[in-house]
């Protein structure tokens, strides 16, 4: 806010004004992209859980797409949409479980109660997914 009331004041009659708060929209939201796909990579890389659901749910989807051809939009929709729940649930439990652990690195029930509710999302999510799967190859 405090940039953005700067660049105002510093912009004057000569129509730099926009120019400024155009080139601070871009900058920070591209850096904000950036840490997006670093937290991506991290994920990734260092987690199990995530990097075993990024490839055994892309693997049932990609034989479910298969299997089940021709899909229509609608289906290959709700495939995909399915498919990046679990994604993102997954990247939550685990977010989620990192903080706990290094704020909280001894045993406690309401700890371990909340990683629990974190792990049965991506089970939810990944009940969501079959359901899905169930439907397209029924209909």
């Amino acid at each position: 806010m405090y940039a953005m009331r700067t660049a105002t004041t510093n912009a004057g009659a000569s129509g730099s004004m926009l120019y400024n708060k155009d080139t601070k929209f871009i900058t920070r939201n591209y850096k904000r992209l950036t840490f997006a796909f670093r937290g991506l990579s991290h994920a990734f890389v260092h987690d199990f859980s995530y990097r075993t659901q990024v490839w055994s749910v892309l693997l049932v989807v990609v034989v479910a797409m298969i299997a089940l051809k021709p899909l229509s939009q609608t289906e290959l929709l709700f495939l995909a949409l399915a498919y990046v729940l679990v994604l993102i649930t997954e990247l939550q439990n685990s977010s989620f479980e990192a903080a706990l652990d290094h704020m909280h690195p001894e045993m406690h029930d309401n700890i371990g109660h909340s990683k629990d509710m974190a792990a049965g999302a991506v089970l939810t999510a990944g009940i969501f997914l079959l359901f899905v799967i169930a439907v397209v190859a029924l209909t």
